[in-house]
């Protein structure tokens, strides 16, 4: 019994020894992992910030939509010649072809709900009108409206009013030139009157006092 127990004792003694001299209780340092260099490359890494402002044709065109190039615009000029005055192709917004003849509508917009508005038939301004363009300094008055009479040329109505106010829209019907004049004044008061042959046909008013 004794010399079993020795035995015993023996081969524990052994691989107690063998564990200690074999570096199994030994843990190896793990390998330091290769620096990664697109980590510290901020070129690598970070989205590009260089990237152009795509270019605004909307505030590109503002520049050019102003009354004086509006008035520029005669009746029967070409759409070239429109695109000349304005800067720019402007857009269409529709066309057609009526009985051999091509109908287009074109539109040019800029800031401040700036508009001109074109129609072509072929490829010659019928008729035209604008929107935002303009000055706002007009004196109103409500006797100067009820001095405004039917059949007064655009002259007279100017002379009465003090300014030249502002052409919205233009077109001719066989031989009848139809225009329609706009002044504005403070506090969102206008006086608009329409013309037919430079004969005033219509007027109206709005917080005109």
């Amino acid at each position: 019994m004794k010399k079993s127990l020795s035995l015993v004792f023996a081969a524990l003694l052994f691989i107690a020894l063998g564990c200690s001299f074999g570096g199994f209780g030994k843990k190896e340092d793990a390998p330091t992992p290769a620096s990664d260099s697109t980590s510290t490359d901020s070129g690598s890494t970070d989205p590009k910030t260089t990237s152009e402002k795509p270019s605004d044709s909307t505030s590109s065109e503002s520049g050019s939509l102003t009354l004086s190039n509006f008035n520029k615009i005669e009746l029967g000029a070409s759409y070239e010649d429109v695109v000349k005055i304005l800067g720019s192709d402007g857009s269409e917004t529709s066309s057609s072809s009526i009985g051999g003849s091509e109908r287009k509508s074109y539109k040019w917009e800029g800031e401040k709900f700036k508009r001109i508005y074109a129609n072509f038939k072929d490829n010659n301004v019928i008729s035209k009108n604008q929107s935002g363009l303009g000055d706002k300094n007009a004196d109103l008055t409500k006797a100067k409206y009820d001095e405004i009479k039917t059949g007064a040329s655009y002259s007279e109505v100017k002379g009465i009013i003090g300014s030249d106010g502002a052409m919205t829209s233009q077109t001719k019907i066989g031989n009848t030139e139809l225009t329609r004049y706009r002044w504005s004044g403070d506090k969102y008061s206008s006086i608009s009157a329409s013309f037919k042959d430079d004969k005033m046909s219509s007027k109206s008013q709005s917080n005109v006092k």
